[in-house]
């Protein structure tokens, strides 16, 4: 058996403004450093046997705070399977401001995930498979270990379906994970188990309310 901790990184000022990220570089707000410091106050008594990081900024950020003073033991190792889904012309973009340019494409990016196809942007599927391809070949690489992956929330959500074995569709009606928001995730016998999904406990101990619409409709 292998386990994962599959983390979504801290809160953006591009997740608070509401504008597409993507790909594209952002940091993370003085709240979404407190929320990756509180998680890994939360998984100090856990031992892990591997850390990696998509290399994006926002996602490496996170995990060094995670780690805290671990991070000189445990290196991290950035993969680019885990980058978010690419949005080319879209990043950088209000969520608002391209729902009224281009109404048609952005419902089927949220709604109708299995027919989304713009030019110089990932599809669904793509991104499924380079991360269910990294999943899959880290989890052959390393049984019994503990492994610790920060990510982004889209690709999380195609994750989702993955270990569910469901269709492409049905990322339209997986949850989106919240910031910092941890999942365990399990490959026993061949199969995939979800243990625990957009888990934000650790979060309750921050003197601000955590802004759980930051996450909604943010990529």
């Amino acid at each position: 058996m292998t386990r994962f901790y599959l983390i979504r990184h801290g809160q953006t000022d591009w997740n608070l403004e509401k504008r597409m990220q993507g790909q594209h570089e952002t940091d993370l707000t003085p709240l979404g450093e407190r929320q990756a410091i509180a998680l890994g106050e939360r998984l100090e008594d856990v031992d892990f046997d591997l850390v990696f990081s998509s290399p994006q900024r926002r996602a490496m950020k996170t995990t060094q705070l995670i780690l805290g003073e671990r991070k000189h033991n445990l290196p991290i190792i950035q993969d680019n399977a885990l980058k978010e889904i690419l949005m080319g012309d879209w990043q950088g973009i209000l969520i608002e401001d391209l729902m009224k340019k281009y109404p048609e494409e952005i419902d089927l990016f949220w709604h109708h995930p299995e027919q989304y196809k713009r030019e110089g942007c990932e599809t669904y599927d793509e991104v499924r498979k380079r991360a269910g391809q990294f999943m899959e070949r880290t989890a052959a690489e390393n049984p019994g270990k503990n492994i610790l992956v920060v990510t982004h929330g889209a690709l999380l959500k195609t994750l989702y379906t993955y270990f569910k074995y469901q269709p492409i569709s049905e990322i339209a009606h997986a949850v989106h994970p919240l910031s910092t928001a941890m999942a365990i995730v399990e490959k026993r016998d061949g199969i995939w188990n979800v243990m625990s999904w957009n888990d934000t406990e650790h979060l309750a101990q921050l003197e601000e309310v955590p802004n759980v619409t930051d996450s909604a409709n943010t990529i």
